[in-house]
């Protein structure tokens, strides 16, 4: 970020910064070991760091400042502000519903992201409804649920085809995971999040397999 005083008025300006974001989103896909089309604001989110713009900003503010706490100060105001943009953003909420709190999120104490488990905390990976936007022939219906669609929610929390993977999760977790706890379990501790991981991984290359069966 050298020189972020200078140029935080030019980020402001898209075609200034243009490259350096698609540089920084890149950078954030392969922290969270996620897929291509997985959205900016989700991007960010998992990842834990703050999109660009808001970082240019956040060094601009610091530029001159001596106080001691002033760095603290400064990034609590970066989270703020990125929080009310993820509260008002319209993408990416199937993310927001599992970590409204980007807080709460970025600073956990453990646990690192996956190709499986990202798909769980995103919703973009080998369900039929996802596939579905890039190939409309497809349909979306789960193969099992005659009135349901297979997306993530379905997938990890109500389809029988995963009922035993889902109950061995549970057991381990003395609780049943809706999406709405689901992030609260995961950082509750270390060995809640591995059987998070170890589900969605187990669900993901299974529902790999039948994809590449049906094909």
């Amino acid at each position: 970020m050298y020189g972020a005083p200078i140029w935080s008025t030019a980020a402001q300006k898209r075609a200034y910064i243009r490259q350096a974001e698609s540089a920084h989103r890149r950078a954030c896909l392969r922290v969270i070991g996620g897929r291509p089309h997985v959205s900016y604001e989700a991007k960010y989110v998992l990842a834990g760091i703050p999109p660009l713009a808001l970082l240019t900003d956040e060094r601009a503010r610091l530029y001159g400042r001596r106080r001691e706490n002033a760095g603290n100060e400064e990034r609590l105001a970066t989270l703020s502000k990125w929080q009310e943009a993820w509260d008002r953003s319209t993408k990416a909420r199937w993310t927001h519903r599992l970590i409204p709190n980007i807080r709460v999120w970025i600073e956990r104490r453990h646990g690192e992201l996956n190709y499986h488990l990202t798909q769980l905390l995103t919703g973009h990976g080998f369900f039929k409804h996802h596939s579905r936007r890039y190939n409309h022939n497809q349909s979306a219906q789960c193969p099992v649920c005659d009135s349901s669609i297979e997306n993530a929610e379905h997938v990890f929390y109500q389809c029988p085809r995963f009922s035993e993977e889902r109950e061995s999760l549970h057991s381990l977790l003395h609780e049943v995971m809706t999406p709405e706890s689901t992030t609260r379990l995961m950082l509750a501790s270390e060995p809640n999040w591995l059987a998070v991981a170890s589900f969605a991984r187990s669900v993901v290359i299974r529902l790999r397999d039948e994809g590449t069966d049906r094909r």
